[in-house]
């Protein structure tokens, strides 16, 4: 194994990482979103966020990960903060640096690894945006670019950690920001439409956290035979977030999109990140699921840009269905300009109860620390001792996480098609 070299201003470089106070700092909704994304967009099992301190890499956010952090010397991250470009290693155990590794011969058997290097507000590099694989791969030129896009995101994010110690100054106007929106959240819940009844029957909840977010959802009739859903969540909370969100379902509702077959899932989700590229919305984003019910054909068409999978239970009875999680790995909507989407299509049988949710749905943290697979919630809503309507599925959540207040918007719409 060859340890990365010590740079000669590391210093300098550590003294800005101090100063950012993220160190040793609990989880952040803008930072864990990014992984996310990263993880679900290059389909590696391993996505984090190293921060490189003086004998240790500390993770700020992670996917896939069960330690916090390394020690510097065995990282790949230190050799990553060397250069400008990313580090990009195929396969570590043909790599003299890494071959003998511990991390590569042990927990958690890094094979590929890929690191971005991240700068803080002055330029120095304190650490990467990084990917990681168990078995070797090499990355295409869009992935890089995808990753390079990401990156920028989590330096962006650094330079607002400078911002964010200014808000300490703002407490005394705490109390009156939280009736304002506390009436913003209130006029987003009157424009969620109606349930819904008949052939498509349509349940739903909607319960907003606790700071304004980005969460919304809607469906209606394209025409005779076409049925839309769909739910998005845009990135970080507040107003900003509230806004971007009303005017992509207005976009939506109003089939305002110039040049747009609704019908179509796929360009659906790039006419939107056509119109709503995140440097003109304040850098905000958002994960989308649009569904398109087709009555005569009986199939469900379906776009997913970054958003959690929906799960669908279909059969010829409700005592005798399957699941299946409707996926198509697409980008988050409006990061990547000119990003390509792709649509999914799946049969439906006599019987089809569909969930369609948020994150926040399920990344509900217990008290002790530990979260929500989203693996347990689908078990969950798959059951024989499911939920008998969106409104359990709100009470699961919260005796998961022993408490009634939830961290983000919980959005869950239960949608039943009798063919």
């Amino acid at each position: 194994m060859i340890a990365a070299p010590i740079p000669v201003d590391d210093a300098e470089r550590l003294e800005v990482l101090r100063s950012l106070d993220l160190l040793d700092t609990a989880p952040e909704e803008r930072f864990d979103r990014i992984t996310r994304v990263l993880g679900l967009v290059m389909d590696v099992p391993m996505a984090y966020i190293s921060l490189v301190d003086s004998d240790r890499q500390w993770f700020k956010s992670s996917c896939g990960l069960a330690s916090s952090e390394t020690p510097r010397e065995v990282s790949f991250c230190g050799h990553a903060i060397l250069s400008d470009e990313p580090l990009v290693v195929s396969d570590a155990t043909e790599d003299e640096r890494f071959w003998d590794n511990p991390l590569v011969t042990g927990d958690p058997f890094v094979r590929f690894y890929a690191g971005y290097p991240i700068a803080g507000p002055g330029g120095q590099k304190v650490g990467t945006l990084c990917i990681a694989d168990h078995q070797p791969r090499e990355l295409e030129p869009d992935q890089l670019l995808i990753f390079k896009e990401l990156a920028q995101l989590v330096e962006r994010e650094l330079g607002l950690t400078e911002v964010a110690h200014l808000q300490q100054e703002l407490i005394a106007s705490q109390h009156y920001l939280m009736r304002e929106l506390s009436q913003a959240a209130e006029y987003v819940q009157t424009l969620l439409p109606e349930p819904l009844d008949g052939k498509i029957r349509i349940r739903w909840t909607f319960q907003p956290s606790s700071q304004l977010g980005g969460d919304f959802f809607g469906y209606d009739w394209i025409d005779l035979d076409h049925f839309a859903i769909y739910l998005l969540d845009v990135s970080g909370h507040g107003v900003g977030a509230a806004l971007l969100s009303i005017s992509v379902a207005n976009a939506l509702r109003g089939r305002s999109l110039p040049n747009t077959d609704f019908r179509d899932p796929a360009m659906v989700l790039a006419r939107l990140n056509d119109a709503f590229p995140m440097e003109r919305h304040g850098e905000k984003y958002f994960t989308i699921w649009y569904g398109v019910y087709d009555r005569k054909n009986q199939t469900l068409t379906y776009a997913n840009g970054g958003h959690p999978p929906p799960l669908l239970l279909s059969g010829p009875s409700a005592d005798r269905t399957a699941s299946v999680a409707l996926s198509v790995g697409n980008y988050a909507v409006g990061i990547i300009p000119d990003a390509e989407f792709h649509a999914g299509v799946v049969a439906l049988d006599r019987f089809n109860k569909l969930f369609v949710f948020s994150d926040g749905v399920y990344e509900i943290k217990k008290p002790g620390g530990s979260m929500m697979r989203l693996e347990e919630l689908m078990d969950y809503l798959a059951s024989s001792a499911g939920p008998s309507g969106p409104d359990e599925v709100l009470q699961f959540a919260q005796e998961y996480g022993e408490s009634d207040l939830l961290a983000d918007d919980f959005s869950l719409i239960e949608v039943d098609i009798l063919a």
